[in-house]
């Protein structure tokens, strides 16, 4: 039935496009083939009969590609990463609860267990035996966790700014007070405490003075390489303040507080690329421990840029992957 529901979708969407299908991507399964053409969109039943909307791109290795946020739809990582669909499958996925695939009533489903059943899913519908796995933030934290319940899946791992313990992480980003003028603590704290939140988001407020004042820089170093088209990622406020919580920015209080993954990885041996910015929020700092547990990684930091590097230097982020991945 997972299957079905996927063709159905697929053919539905093709034939209203008026896509030809010329271009099959290998690794489906024999039946889907005819199906195919460079770009399809679709859904999967994940957990829960969940409805998990993917879209696939390109020829190659099957990639699965995650989203961060947490709560991100894969939109902001279509253009990132196109340059790979000529020698890369890449099957972006909207979590649960994320972008257009469907969410619950109980944010309690949003867990990264039931995500990674999802992405069980999708490999299954997809007929996939390995493949290798992109994933941004959160992202590359639930791939983590596929790998340790499933090692034998992934080949290779691309991990951007993906910690493998929480703790590390929240102390790091609570500690960015202590470098702050008393004032913007103070104007801070007040958010927290009075308006942290407008109608289920962040206040525009407490954006401004975190994300475009304080932490301006670790998100761009260098501002005149703000791409014109750059916006702010679609992002789901249930999956987010479920996971990393509702206490703000500088304090993880919701289920990634006892995120650790570090033991665990001592068991996957698939080679895995850690990326990380110089001045990323996420500093190499905190990924010392993901490089230090997974025996076959290798960590590479992009020079003056910051969590956005792989839009800083774009150029040099196909490259490193294309390396890593054995494709150039």
């Amino acid at each position: 039935m997972k299957k079905l529901f996927l063709i159905l979708n697929i053919f539905i969407i093709i034939i209203s496009a008026g896509c030809s299908s010329d271009a099959p991507i290998s690794s489906v399964q024999t039946d889907l083939l005819p199906l195919l053409s460079k770009i399809v969109t679709g859904y999967v039943k994940g957990k829960d009969g969940v409805e998990i909307y993917i879209r696939i791109q390109g020829t190659g290795t099957p990639t699965i590609v995650l989203p961060g946020g947490p709560g991100y739809s894969f939109d902001y990582l279509q253009d990132v990463l196109t340059p790979l669909d000529t020698t890369l499958q890449l099957i972006y996925v909207d979590l649960r609860g994320c972008g257009k695939s469907q969410g619950f009533a109980d944010p309690k489903k949003y867990n990264f267990d039931d995500m990674v059943a999802d992405i069980e899913s999708v490999k299954s519908v997809m007929g996939l035996k390995q493949f290798f796995i992109i994933g941004h933030e959160t992202g590359g934290m639930l791939a983590q966790k596929y790998a340790i319940k499933n090692p034998n899946d992934v080949q290779r791992m691309v991990l951007m700014s993906s910690p493998a313990d929480a703790n590390d992480l929240n102390v790091w980003i609570n500690s960015f007070r202590n470098f702050l003028p008393r004032a913007a603590v103070a104007r801070i704290r007040a958010y927290e405490r009075d308006s942290l939140f407008t109608d289920g988001q962040y206040s525009s407020g407490y954006e401004q003075e975190v994300f475009n004042g304080i932490l301006s820089p670790n998100y761009f170093y260098n501002r005149t390489s703000i791409p014109e088209n750059f916006s702010t990622p679609e992002r789901s406020w249930p999956v987010y303040t479920e996971i990393w919580g509702q206490t703000g920015y500088f304090d993880i209080s919701g289920s990634l507080k006892t995120f650790d993954t570090r033991d665990d990885l001592k068991g996957v041996n698939a080679k895995a690329l850690i990326l990380v910015g110089q001045h990323d929020y996420i500093s190499s700092f905190v990924l010392e421990s993901l490089h230090n547990s997974l025996s076959n990684s290798e960590m590479y930091m992009f020079e003056n840029a910051g969590h956005f590097f792989y839009l800083e230097k774009h150029d040099e982020f196909i490259s490193k992957i294309f390396e890593f991945l054995g494709k150039k």
